[in-house]
């Protein structure tokens, strides 16, 4: 007996599993997105793009006794941002750190704060601190 059965054994049951095992992402996918989003608000998600919310399809009828659900109310999400970089002094760095970590926010939010004071556009949506949601 060589000390490669035991190996070759083992080989042979990880293919059987690897064949037995369903393609990944096949299972019930179908190009209709409608479907795929209508799952996702059953489920609760909110949709991607602004100002689209639809009604999850009913499942069942529904009987008489039970109240319809209430629609959900729109949802406001804040514009599109890309990065934008800009090179500081350090003791500006250093004191916008702190003046963040003192309010409980974003260096991002006090930046908007002031420009908004300068007299730029800045909407109250994109005042929020989206990581303290």
């Amino acid at each position: 007996m060589s000390s490669d059965a035991p190996s070759k054994a083992g080989s042979a049951k990880s293919s059987q599993a690897k064949s037995a095992r369903p393609a990944l992402g096949g299972i019930g996918v179908t190009d209709d997105t409608d479907l795929i989003r209508q799952y996702g608000l059953s489920k609760g998600f909110i949709p991607t793009e602004a100002g689209e919310i639809a009604a999850p399809a009913p499942a069942a009828p529904q009987p008489a006794s039970t109240p319809a659900p209430e629609p959900r109310p729109m949802v406001i999400r804040p514009a599109p941002t890309q990065p934008w970089q800009a090179m500081l002094p350090n003791y500006l760095v250093d004191e916008l750190r702190q003046a963040a970590a003192r309010e409980g926010t974003a260096q991002k939010v006090i930046v908007l704060r002031a420009l908004r004071q300068a007299g730029f556009r800045v909407d109250d949506i994109d005042l929020q601190d989206l990581r303290r949601r």
